[in-house]
């Protein structure tokens, strides 16, 4: 202690003139002083500590070199390892190692962008969204969810195809991309290695994709079980889908084809004003021989098919 206080009041004075002429390995000299005061434990201890660091880095950077001289044999872009490390940079794959929030936002981005613009305009030849908004929608969800599950499979077939790799252990690669195909025996060290990343980080990926795509499974099913359902309610006796697109015939006789419920014969509507208005409203508007596909057929009925829609 008597050794420091004298260094610092000699060597280490607050006048700032002295401290920029003061050669510099004499402001360190004060601050040095006192290890020579540590006992040589402590010396060895706080030497240990500051080279642990550079230690742990020198023995990892060694042992990734082993890996690499045990794999050299492989190209590079062929290891399972830099597999990996390639699907969790690439664009599409890397979504299945995003959060959980970040992952379901993507796949909503994508059903989106294909309902706008894909699954709505094919949808609209089919069903008119002003009289049939539900089948409309079914159906361009049905379509949207279909692309949205192919991007899932893809994903989970590159994932799965990295996996088996990692848990083989004999790997085929080509030496030079002529189909000069070569098997590689994975050393136990890199077998160990590989193993232990398919299972930390592969199979918890895979087991995501697969609850994915166990899900829109499930939609899918639904929504086409639906779709069909409606599909079928509104089919007519002709076999022709049009629920909501005009009015089903009550009765259909030899004379004509009736809509209205007081009506029994075409004959009545000659001789009353008020019947006939009645059975006017209940034809919609439309011809009353596009009810039946055999007056249809006599009367030329080429033009009812715009009534369907």
């Amino acid at each position: 202690m008597l050794a420091q206080q004298a260094c610092q009041q000699h060597w280490c004075a607050p006048q700032q003139q002295q401290q920029q002429q003061r050669p510099r390995c004499l402001l360190h000299a004060c601050t040095l002083l006192p290890l020579h005061s540590w006992s040589h434990k402590q010396q060895q201890q706080q030497h240990h500590k500051l080279l642990q660091p550079l230690s742990a880095s020198n023995q990892n950077n060694t042992q990734q070199q082993q890996f690499m001289d045990l794999e050299i044999a492989v190209p590079e872009d062929q290891r399972p390892i830099n597999e990996l490390a390639a699907l969790k940079q690439a664009w599409l794959y890397s979504w299945a190692i995003l959060p959980l929030g970040d992952y379901v936002k993507r796949l909503a981005l994508i059903f989106c962008f294909f309902f706008a613009f894909i699954g709505a305009p094919i949808a609209d030849q089919t069903f008119d969204f002003s009289r049939t908004p539900l089948e409309f929608v079914l159906s361009a969800g049905i379509g949207s969810s279909l692309v949205v599950a192919v991007a899932m499979v893809r994903i989970y077939l590159g994932w799965s195809y990295v996996g088996d790799r990692l848990l083989s252990a004999a790997v085929p690669y080509e030496e030079t991309g002529w189909y000069d195909g070569q098997t590689f025996v994975k050393p136990p060290e890199v077998l160990t290695r590989d193993r232990l990343l398919a299972t930390y980080e592969v199979r918890p990926t895979l087991a995501k994709l697969r609850s994915t795509l166990l899900g829109m499974g499930g939609i899918l099913l639904v929504t086409a079980v639906l779709l069909f359902g409606l599909i079928r309610a509104g089919t007519d006796e002709d076999g022709v889908y049009g629920r909501g697109a005009r009015p089903v015939p009550r009765q259909v006789t030899a004379d004509g084809v009736l809509y209205g419920k007081r009506v029994k014969a075409i004959s009545e509507l000659a001789n009353d004003d008020e019947l006939a208005a009645e059975e006017a409203a209940a034809q919609g508007g439309i011809p009353g021989y596009c009810g039946d596909r055999l007056f249809r057929a006599y009367a030329g009925g080429q033009y009812c098919g715009k009534f369907d829609k």
